[in-house]
């Protein structure tokens, strides 16, 4: 099938890139912008059961004014003072100015009697806004409320600054778009530098990138489509990602051709017969390892949590994307360029002593030296993930100089935490509600441990549904908050007004609904995408315990990942948790992505052994010539998802490190020592049901390393 589809491409270059160039072209002009359908307001992707989402749609029905977005306008004076009586007065003019400016998208700004801190050094004005966060109109109004609020301040001393559930969207929203430039530019520059140390050749450095920018802004276009058809929205960590998974598994898709390609070449085979012979050959190895990517991905759309569900489609579609191209267009490019491909040096020869020459001899001959070191440090690694501490605190994620966090910092040093996102207690009945009952249910919430402060409750006109407003004593998005609102907070709640139905909602309480409904899902998809995993690689390989072997090896370096993560972030540096979405999207990228190179060895072994190669001799050529294309591709792909870091976002950096760890285990550990020794040690088993061929397709033979020879290799297995 792969050597049909090379031999078809290879004839009909121009054809295939005519295609190539129509196609995209039509996605690019005709898709809607994706930017449309993204969105960071988590609770917008709970499912609609869930308590937060329910007291939201209560809030929206009976008090729409307060049910949306809110925000803290703080104002301070500039050089850090207490307010003074002249400025609590132009504090209430901002309040009447910003009102009457009747700004769109902005429903009040109003004073209340708790807008000055008790230290007298801050003034936090209420806003509501008209809609959730992320809503277009919430989020034009935003920076029109800060350009409105700096005019009203100017020639004052006093500066104002917005924090709040809207703020901190916009301010995500922009961070986010920000981190995408900043990959973008990173993963370029390192592909080309990297791709032109290791082929020397100025073409291989661009072409990765020019293609590679071709799929990015087709797999954009097609993820929107989807999003229209299918109606939904996708998180604001989507196009980060689809940038470094695009460049990163595409490049490797191409190195991998470009290394067995460059192998054939070396041969002294001519170059459409050497790049029909590897297309062949690695179009098999790159299409199992799309799928795998594909399956692991594919997961997601089990979950229920939409933030996860709806990252599947546009991760789906680069994977399949990347994997056409990589079987059509990219060989055809190469087909047009001949030998100006690898100019000026030519493909050059192999090494007479290569390092993996010799690495592949001894793994040979004594597999249960590597195999127990590489076990060692990943389970050592591994023993650090117990110690994983989630944080929701997504506020803190943001760049330090963010303003709504520098807004946020100021409201904390002199409010109450929980000032920043209050608490809503809805209560619904069929007829008007007992004021008693009402009280009742104030004074409950009151006495809750963690509760700062309790408002009067408010009614609607007809007496039939009523809101109390709850400040809690921690931060919001802290862990203690979430247990105050989880626990004795629902508790007291649900059982202060009888006959009526009564949610608790905001954001600590979405929060807690993410949290539960995250545990379940990782529950869910875990399982899910090992099993797609193991009977892809069970086909690939025909080898059942082969496939078992690789799913735990790479379920292990999952395990060792995390670790790292949580050694660096809470151990090193400090931070008080990892962002709660870290360990299921780490799963998926470093099982499925690290499986490529597991792959790549392993057809290779494959290959070996049923060509008549005993288990042993198979994983010494594995070794020889597929580690060096394992480890070149690891280093551009850890370099790339490593470009994360330079964000400044903490749950982008967490993910970019932690995947770099996972991708370097994988193609310098697992894929080089530890695959092929246990394929040493498990001989005949290792490959079962497939059977070893007495005469079979001629061998590549490894150029022999320092002190190794063919001949040393022990003939067992």
């Amino acid at each position: 099938m792969f050597g049909s589809i090379a031999r078809t491409v290879i004839a009909h270059p121009w054809r295939v890139i005519g295609v190539w160039v129509l196609l995209a072209t039509a996605v690019v002009v005709f898709s809607p912008n994706l930017d449309d359908y993204t969105t960071g307001n988590q609770q917008s992707f709970l499912p609609a059961s869930f308590e937060s989402v329910e007291a939201q749609d209560a809030g929206a029905e009976n008090f729409p004014a307060q049910s949306g977005a809110t925000g803290s306008l703080v104002v301070v004076r500039s050089d850090g003072a207490a307010l003074t009586a002249d400025d609590q007065t132009a504090v209430a003019g901002l309040a009447t100015t910003l009102q009457g400016d009747a700004i769109p998208g902005v429903v009040s700004v109003q004073e209340t009697p708790q807008s000055l801190s008790q230290d007298g050094q801050t003034a936090a004005l209420s806003v509501a806004f008209d809609g959730q966060p992320g809503d277009e109109a919430v989020d034009d109004a935003v920076p029109a409320l800060r350009t409105a609020t700096d005019a009203a301040l100017q020639g004052t001393d006093l500066t104002g600054a917005l924090t709040g559930s809207a703020a901190i969207q916009v301010d995500t929203t922009t961070a986010y778009a920000a981190a995408e430039r900043t990959i973008t530019i990173a993963t370029v520059l390192l592909i080309v530098v990297l791709l032109g140390l290791v082929f020397r050749s100025p073409a291989i450095a661009v072409i990765p990138i020019v293609v590679i920018g071709v799929v990015l802004s087709v797999v954009t276009g097609l993820t929107a489509w989807l999003a229209d058809l299918l109606d939904f929205q996708v998180s604001d960590t989507l196009q980060p990602i689809l940038v470094v998974v695009l460049f990163g598994i595409g490049t490797d898709y191409i190195v991998f051709v470009l290394f067995r390609y460059r192998e054939h070449l070396r041969r002294g085979e001519s170059h459409h017969e050497a790049l029909e012979a590897s297309v062949g050959v690695v179009g098999r190895v790159v299409a199992s390892s799309a799928l795998t990517v594909i399956g692991a991905f594919a997961a997601l759309l089990f979950a229920q949590l939409e933030s996860l569900s709806t990252l599947a489609p546009g991760l789906i579609v680069a994977v399949a994307v990347m994997l056409v191209t990589a079987l059509t267009l990219v060989p055809a490019l190469f087909a047009l360029l001949g030998r100006a491909l690898f100019w000026p040096l030519g493909p050059g020869h192999d090494a007479r002593r290569s390092p993996f020459a010799a690495l592949g001899s001894f793994t040979a001959r004594r597999p249960a030296v590597p195999a127990l070191a590489v076990g060692a440090v990943l389970v050592l690694l591994t023993l650090f993930a117990s110690g994983y501490k989630a944080t929701y605190d997504t506020l803190d994620e943001l760049p330090a100089d963010t303003a709504s966090r520098q807004a946020y910092t100021t409201l904390d040093a002199s409010f109450p935490a929980g000032a920043l996102s209050p608490t809503q207690v809805y209560v619904v009945g069929t007829t008007p509600l007992d004021p008693a009952a009402l009280s009742t249910l104030a004074t409950n919430l009151a006495a809750v441990p963690g509760v700062t402060s309790v408002a009067p409750p408010t009614a609607t006109t007809d007496g039939t549904a009523a809101l109390v407003t709850v400040v809690l004593a921690d931060d919001p998005y802290s862990d203690a908050a979430m247990a105050t609102v989880e626990g004795p907070l629902r508790d007291a709640a649900h059982g202060s007004v009888p006959g009526a139905q009564v949610y608790v909602g905001g954001q600590t309480s979405a929060f807690v609904d993410v949290r539960d409904q995250l545990r379940a899902d990782t529950g869910r998809v875990f399982p899910i995408a090992a099993v797609i995993i193991v009977v892809i690689l069970g086909l690939l390989l025909t080898a059942l315990l082969g496939a078992v072997n690789l799913l735990v090896c790479v379920a292990l370096t999952f395990t060792a990942t995390l670790g790292a993560v949580v050694l660096l972030y809470l151990h090193a540096l400090g931070y008080a948790g990892i962002d709660f979405s870290i360990p299921i999207v780490l799963y998926l990228f470093v099982v499925a992505i690290g499986t490529d190179y597991n792959i790549l060895v392993a057809a290779r072994m494959h290959e070996e052994y049923r060509a008549g190669a005993t288990a042993r001799e198979a994983a010494h050529v594995a070794i020889t010539q597929d580690a060096p294309t394992a480890a070149a591709a690891g280093i551009i792909l850890a370099c790339t998802f490593a470009s994360l870091m330079l964000t400044g976002i903490a749950n982008l950096a967490q993910l970019g490190f932690g995947v770099a760890v996972g991708i370097v285990a994988a193609a310098f550990l697992m894929a080089p020592l530890l695959v092929p020794a246990l394929t040493a040690l498990e001989g005949r088993a290792f490959w079962w049901p497939t059977r070893r061929a007495v005469v079979g397709l001629p061998r590549a033979e490894p150029e022999p390393g320092p002190a190794d020879a063919s001949a040393d290799v022990a003939p067992s297995g």
